[in-house]
């Protein structure tokens, strides 16, 4: 079945006057964050746009072997860059005020650039989470908070750069990019709110209760389009009252459904499914069922307290995890065990009661 790169293949040499932007357009543009745009795009949002043409003939002289993504994103990534820049569609698209920005004192990362799109519109592409610890503690963090330090650097960058630039407005990311995206969106000034066409999220997680019942998040649910595949993990967490989108991925396993080169792809369209499969909806009912029977103190004490073990290892990223890894489990298990008796049982109590919870749904 095609994919994203049979899409810049195939339509490629189509310009959105002659075919409008689709739902695959917006994969594309959300996964063009996921590069580091850092001396090639200025953070600016009144500096010099760069074409997107000239963007990868840049990025190329930064990164002649090839840039590394970590843990989380596989070397073909780039190749989005290299495919869509080539293409008469996305070719003549402008970046703008790149931002990257990880923050170990505020638990904060943070990533997003601008398109300027032929027609004056822009698409904000918020970035997902990368191979640093911060990011994945930061993902944490949304279980028991909000904002969360990127959700309030997502707002204040829309507002930046909608500012300046005053024509409609698209937004989208990839898995925690798809959050903020959202969450922009829909904590955006009225004014702003009524220039947004769309807010993609793909695959990104929900919100807490808090936000999905406010109404401001019902004011904007019609401009809101999530796309999870049939299995999903990730998109499924946490609370979602807009509809989403059920698409069609490659891979078996739920996790690995979250790979967006996986998601199948026909003409304009993701091939789009009635629904969630039996596994889909196990996993929506059991992850979401154990977060609801947790508290938000519960939730962030484990956090903290996993958070805490891992990075006793020394380990700042994901990719530090897999070096020495006999060394790092042992460290670990050095730091539980030091742990408090308090902290020690709480964690085993979560982890029990998750294993119960799936188990409970498994014989239901």
């Amino acid at each position: 079945m095609a994919n994203l790169f049979d899409y810049l293949a195939w339509r490629g040499d189509l310009s959105f006057a002659s075919s409008p932007f689709c739902e695959v357009d917006n994969l594309v543009y959300s996964m063009l964050s996921v590069m580091d745009y850092s001396s090639v795009v200025s953070p600016s949002v009144v500096g010099m746009p760069v074409k997107l043409s000239d963007c990868y003939t840049r990025y190329r002289e930064r990164y002649p072997n090839g840039e590394y993504f970590g843990q989380i994103f596989p070397e073909v990534t780039a190749n989005v860059l290299r495919d869509a820049a080539q293409s008469v569609r996305f070719g003549d698209s402008y970046l703008t005020a790149y931002r990257a920005e990880t923050d170990a004192d505020t638990v904060s990362q943070f990533a997003a650039v601008t398109f300027v799109l032929p027609d004056n519109s822009i698409f904000i592409s918020f970035r997902g989470t990368d191979d640093t610890l911060i990011g994945w503690r930061e993902d944490f963090n949304l279980s028991f908070m909000h904002p969360v330090v990127a959700q309030q650097k997502a707002v204040d960058y829309l507002c930046e750069v909608a500012a300046v630039h005053r024509g409609r407005i698209r937004l989208g990311g990839h898995s925690k990019g798809g959050n903020l995206a959202v969450y922009a969106a829909v904590h955006a000034p009225e004014e702003i709110r009524e220039r947004i066409i769309t807010a993609y999220s793909n695959d990104g997680p929900g919100f807490v209760e808090e936000i999905v019942a406010s109404e401001a998040f019902r004011q904007m649910e019609k401009k809101i389009y999530t796309i999870v595949p049939q299995s999903s993990v990730i998109g499924m967490l946490l609370e979602h009252k807009e509809e989403y989108t059920v698409v069609e991925s490659t891979m078996s396993n739920g996790f690995f459904q979250h790979d967006p080169f996986s998601w199948s792809v026909l003409g304009t369209k993701f091939v789009h499914l009635d629904g969630l499969t039996k596994q889909g909806k196990r996993h929506d009912r059991v992850m979401n069922e154990w977060l609801r029977s947790c508290t938000p103190q519960e939730r962030k004490h484990f956090t903290d307290t996993l958070f805490g073990v891992i990075e006793s290892t020394g380990a700042k990223t994901l990719s530090d995890l897999s070096v020495d890894t006999i060394g790092k489990m042992r460290e670990a298990i050095r730091a539980f065990s030091e742990l408090d008796r308090e902290s020690k049982e709480h964690m085993l109590l979560l982890i029990r009661r998750l294993a119960e919870v799936g188990f409970a749904d498994k014989n239901k």
